[in-house]
């Protein structure tokens, strides 16, 4: 799994959480890094922030699904804006679901597992 999150903090926490929940995590801090780490690498989810500095959450979402190599990673919006045009906008660009900053323990583990789960029953594999 990979965390894209320019605040270190959020990341750690992130990736803290996921880890102790039994999961392999990636954190990079920029949307020209999740691309790099995204081709190189078939992660299983990538949880996607949106306010970032270069290139932002969204245009890295529409990278990712205009690319035959990575169009099929579900990916997680993963943002402090939580109004519902974004939640909207997030569905409408590919993303497959959208996590609303600060998250609680339980529910990032809850979101997560019902992803991976949607995902395995598509047939698309196992990935990392």
């Amino acid at each position: 799994m990979l965390v894209v999150d320019d605040d270190a903090d959020v990341s750690a926490m992130a990736a803290l959480v996921l880890r102790r929940a039994g999961h392999s995590v990636t954190t990079v801090a920029s949307g020209e890094a999740a691309l790099a780490q995204a081709r190189q690498i078939p992660y299983d989810l990538i949880l996607l922030d949106i306010n970032m500095p270069g290139m932002d959450g969204w245009e890295v979402l529409r990278v990712l699904k205009a690319d035959d190599e990575t169009a099929a990673i579900p990916v997680a919006m993963f943002s402090v804006r939580g109004e519902v045009r974004d939640k909207i906008h997030g569905q409408q660009e590919g993303a497959f679901d959208y996590i609303t900053k600060p998250f609680g323990v339980e529910e990032l583990i809850a979101r997560v597992a019902g992803i991976l789960e949607k995902r395995a029953a598509t047939g698309r594999g196992a990935r990392r």
